[in-house]
């Protein structure tokens, strides 16, 4: 009878390697999940920041065609949108609506003549993001 004393042992052996595996568990598994909301936050930069990229190449070709105008007074300055506005003050002079981008809206200032550079336009591109964790990829 030498072993009566050392009766359930094996048990809370097996309870402490049990509950180690479970805050283990837990632990990786906070981790990945707090990983993969930075990532999808991170894609939604990048979509953002190339709907503002291709907002600033239409600008440039609409610019470049004369489809669209620079402002006629020296202080005013003209909105174009894709999607719709970003700042609810302005009102866009021409609303493009773009699938490709969604569900970005790009707004795109064109500013006078000689605004910043001498012989330049300076042309401002607004884009805004939300992270949702319910968008699809």
């Amino acid at each position: 009878m030498p072993n009566r004393g050392r009766k359930g042992v094996a048990l809370f052996i097996v309870l402490g390697v049990m509950m180690v595996v479970v805050v283990l568990g837990v632990v990786i598994l906070r981790i990945v999940t707090s990983n993969s909301r930075l990532t999808h936050h991170q894609i939604s930069r990048i979509r953002a920041y190339y709907a503002c990229k291709a907002g600033m190449n239409l600008a440039f070709d609409r610019l470049r065609r004369g489809t669209w105008t620079l402002p006629a007074s020296p202080t005013g300055v003209n909105y174009y949108c894709i999607n719709g506005k970003v700042d609810a003050a302005i009102t866009c002079l021409a609303t493009i609506n773009d699938t490709t981008i969604l569900p970005y809206n790009v707004q795109i200032g064109i500013y006078p003549p000689n605004s910043g550079v001498n012989q330049t336009t300076k042309v401002q591109i607004k884009t805004s993001f939300t992270y949702a964790l319910t968008e699809t990829f």
